[in-house]
C-alpha cells in the first residue's frame, strides 16, 4: 500500500512538472476546457431548471371531471369517485363540489358570478384526477368522458404536451451540442499532451531501455491531463456560482409564476460545479490517454 501510495505521489510530481515545464501548452489546453465546461455549465443550469419546469408541469396535469347535473346525492358522488379511481392511470379523484366548483369560476372569470351563489348556483359537482403518467393523460381523459355519469372532461390539451415536448427536445438538443464539444476539447488535450511527449522523447526512450513499462510511462502524462483538465473547471465553477446566484437573486427565483421555480442556489450551484470537476477530468483523462496510446505503442 505504501508503495502504491509513493509511486503515485511520484506520477503526480512529474505530472506537475510537466505542467509547468509547458505552461503556455498547458493552459492553451486548459481554456480549451474552460471554454467547454463554460458552455457545459450552461446546459446543465438549463437542464436542471428545464427538468424541474417539466416536473411541475406534469406534476399540476389534472383532467377536470364535470359530472351529470342529476348526480347530486352523496351515495351517487362516492360511486363517481370509485369509478374514476378504478380507472387505469388515475391515481387520485378529488370531488370539487357545485359550490367550489362556482368560487373557482369567480376567481377566474371575476365577481360578476358571485350573484349565484347558494340556491341559484347552476354548475355541477365535478372531481380533479390526478393521473400517474401524464404521457397517457389525453387516452385517461377520452376514457373518462365515455362514462355516463360523465358530462364533460378536460386536461391541458395538446399545448401543455406540446410545451413538455418542446422543454424535452431542449434538453436533447443540449447534450448533443455539449457531447461534440467534449470530443472537440478532447482532441486539443491530445495535441497538448502530444507535444509534451515529443519533448520528452529522449526520456521516454532511456525509460524504456532500462525496462519501464508503458504503463508507469504513460501514468504521468494522464495524471497531467487530470491537473489541465482541474485548471480549466477553476473558472466556469466560480462563473457558476457566481452567475446562477445573481440571475436566482434578480428574478426571484421564478420566471412568471411558481409554475417555472427555479433550482434553489444552494445545493444546485454546488452539484454544478462537482460536475465540472468530474467533466474536467474525464476529458483530460480522454485527451491525454489517446495521444499517449498511440505514442507509445510498441512496434516490433
Amino acid at each position: 500500500m505504501n508503495k502504491l501510495f509513493r509511486m503515485m505521489l511520484y506520477h503526480l510530481k512529474k505530472a506537475a512538472q510537466s505542467f509547468v515545464r509547458h505552461l503556455a501548452m498547458s493552459l492553451s489546453a486548459a481554456t480549451a476546457v474552460s471554454v467547454t465546461l463554460t458552455l457545459l455549465a450552461l446546459f446543465l443550469v438549463l437542464a436542471g431548471n428545464v427538468s424541474l419546469f417539466a416536473g411541475n408541469i406534469e406534476n399540476g396535469l389534472q383532467i377536470h371531471v364535470i359530472l351529470q347535473s342529476d348526480i347530486d346525492s352523496e351515495e351517487e358522488l362516492t360511486d363517481a369517485g370509485n369509478t374514476l379511481k378504478a380507472i387505469d392511470n388515475v391515481a387520485v379523484a378529488t370531488l370539487s363540489d357545485k359550490d367550489e366548483e362556482l368560487e373557482l369560476m369567480i376567481k377566474e372569470k371575476g365577481e360578476a358570478f358571485a350573484m349565484y351563489r347558494g340556491e341559484e348556483n347552476p354548475l355541477s359537482n365535478a372531481f380533479f384526477v390526478t393521473v400517474q403518467d401524464p404521457d397517457q393523460i389525453k387516452e385517461t381523459c377520452e376514457e373518462i368522458a365515455q362514462l355516463d355519469m360523465v358530462s364533460d372532461a378536460v386536461y391541458g390539451g395538446t399545448s401543455v404536451s406540446s410545451l413538455i415536448n418542446l422543454l424535452n427536445m431542449v434538453r436533447q438538443g443540449g447534450l448533443i451540442f455539449v457531447l461534440l464539444l467534449f470530443l472537440l476539447t478532447g482532441y486539443l488535450i491530445s495535441n497538448t499532451i502530444k507535444t509534451t511527449i515529443y519533448a520528452r522523447s529522449e526520456e521516454i526512450a532511456i525509460m524504456r531501455n532500462v525496462g519501464a513499462s508503458n504503463h508507469f510511462i504513460k501514468v504521468p502524462f494522464m495524471m497531467e491531463g487530470v491537473l489541465i483538465g482541474l485548471a480549466g473547471a477553476v473558472i466556469p465553477c466560480i462563473l457558476t456560482c457566481l452567475g446562477y446566484r445573481w440571475f436566482y437573486d434578480s428574478i426571484g427565483g421564478r420566471l412568471f409564476t411558481d409554475l417555472f421555480a427555479l433550482q434553489p442556489v444552494w445545493p444546485f450551484a454546488v452539484w454544478v460545479c462537482f460536475a465540472l470537476a468530474g467533466a474536467g477530468v474525464v476529458i483530460g483523462v480522454f485527451g491525454s490517454f489517446i495521444s499517449t496510446t498511440r505514442y507509445l505503442h510498441w512496434k516490433r
